[in-house]
């Protein structure tokens, strides 16, 4: 699908946290849903400053160019690169496994990286590649090794039911990072509507800060795509990887047991005087349809959720 306007403010405005230095490696040939214009606009509002880029490349898409509405809609849409170099990063390369989008690196990521690429990026950005490849934990020792020290990472990845072989959640990343000399954490969950992106690629998407280990009911809306934007630092270098521990399970390894006798059953049976159960019994689904509505309220009205 590749970046969307969406994307780009949100990318922007880590960039603003991060200060994101090159050279830039991106996983794949990213497509990018803008014209020069349009990123200009995009930076702006996000407060993000920015520079006049070098040479103004086109885009390389196959995917822009398959379908003559497409092509049309697409005619002045610029190329990752210029995105990158338009935030401060000179160089700029593309890694892929297959040929058909010219990158300037092929390789197969389920193998390790060659020497010449370790410790060369300042960010590697993954927009949406590692869902993709089959051997995850590979794929994950390359992103270490290809980031100098204190180069970031970005991850874009997507919950979508057979998108790619895996579906990641925001606690994969979390969890791996920590465990492997990364910190300064930042992650974010955005709705989009996939259902017909020639209509809603320029549309704003609610985005919501995610803090690991946070409760999402009444949050986010299953219904729409919900991608996991998150963004890391390396902090120190390893020298092999290591297997994390799920944190959530960690965590709760922790928690001593909940006494038996302090649950004693459903929230209902709690409060309600066993006398009058007979009589609210009939109302419960009524009130569990208005416990929902207000969830759902509370989340349209989260602080933690804008439109970007």
């Amino acid at each position: 699908m590749g970046m969307l306007p969406s994307y780009i403010r949100l990318v922007a405005s880590m960039h603003r946290r991060y200060g994101f230095q090159g050279p830039v490696c991106s996983l794949g040939n990213q497509d990018v849903w803008a014209s020069y214009a349009d990123l200009k606009r995009c930076l702006q509002e996000a407060g993000c400053a920015f520079r006049e880029p070098a040479r103004m490349a086109p885009h390389s898409s196959r995917t822009f160019a398959m379908d003559e509405g497409l092509a049309s809609l697409t005619r002045d849409f610029v190329h990752a690169r210029v995105f990158f170099d338009m935030l401060g990063m000179d160089e700029y390369t593309d890694l892929d496994k297959f040929d058909s989008d010219r990158p300037a690196v092929l390789h197969d990521l389920n193998d390790p990286i060659p020497p010449s690429l370790e410790n060369r990026f300042g960010l590697v950005f993954d927009g949406g590649t590692i869902e993709h490849i089959f051997d995850v934990r590979q794929v994950m020792e390359n992103i270490m090794r290809m980031l100098k020290a204190r180069g970031c990472v970005i991850h874009i990845g997507s919950f979508g039911m057979d998108h790619g072989l895996y579906a990641f959640s925001p606690g994969f990343y979390f969890d791996f990072y920590q465990a492997n000399g990364f910190g300064e954490f930042e992650c974010h969950l955005l709705e989009v509507d996939v259902s017909d992106i020639t209509r809603t690629y320029a549309r704003r998407h609610r985005c919501i800060e995610y803090r690991y280990g946070m409760a999402l009911e009444g949050l986010v809306d299953c219904a729409k795509d919900v991608l996991v934007f998150f963004a890391a630092r390396k902090l120190a270098s390893v020298p092999r990887l290591t297997v994390p521990t799920q944190g959530t399970y960690a965590r709760r390894a922790d928690v001593p047991p909940v006494a038996a006798s302090s649950a004693p059953g459903p929230r209902f049976h709690r409060i309600v005087p066993a006398w009058l159960r007979p009589v609210l019994a009939p109302l419960r689904p009524y009130a569990r349809a208005a416990s929902r509505a207000m969830k759902r309220w509370r989340g349209r009205h989260d602080p933690r959720v804008r439109r970007i």
